[in-house]
């Protein structure tokens, strides 16, 4: 599952964000997030089969696509921008595939889920970023920290990974 770690600060908009090719991105278009390791970010139900679907780093398949939609229309997208993150594929979860953050009290942990607003997650601040990678060369990393709410203070960080104890 896709987990929010580290700190990060908020940052003004960057340069031009470009794919595999070195075409810009664009948004309303399907891409692939693909990790520096291999594999790709799909979804799956992480308790008891339940919804909503969270998203899952996969070390074997390319994943699902995802369509980036900027939060203030700007065209390319361009680094640090707020983006609503939606994955593009139906779902066994009557809900939709965009991305939110959710955190558990069990594990003391903000999640990437896949579904409609819950309680635990304010619609405001559901927005995520594309961000040079400072120890990569020509990779990006995904980041939580959305300015798109002037009074909000929201939960900053990059994204990561977490394995529990079954290794899911």
């Amino acid at each position: 599952a896709l987990v929010v770690v580290g700190a990060i600060l908020p940052l003004a908009y960057g340069d031009v964000v470009l794919d595999v090719a070195e075409h810009p991105l664009v948004s309303g278009t399907e891409y692939h997030i693909l990790p520096v390791n291999g594999g790709g970010l799909g979804l799956k139900m992480r308790e008891n089969n339940s919804c909503p679907m969270y998203v899952d780093y996969n070390n074997k398949q390319q994943g699902l696509p995802v369509v980036f939609t900027p939060y203030k229309f700007v065209k390319p997208i361009v680094e640090a921008a707020d983006l609503k993150v939606q994955v593009s594929a139906a779902t066994v979860c009557a809900q939709s595939t965009r991305w939110r953050m959710k955190f558990d009290n069990r594990l003391n942990k903000y999640f990437v889920y896949a579904g409609s607003a819950s309680s635990s997650s304010k619609r405001d601040l559901d927005y995520f970023r594309i961000l040079e990678s400072e120890i990569y060369g020509n990779v990006y990393v995904l980041s939580f920290c959305p300015s798109v709410c002037d009074n909000c203070r929201p939960v900053c960080g990059l994204l990561g990974t977490y394995t529990d104890k079954a290794k899911n």
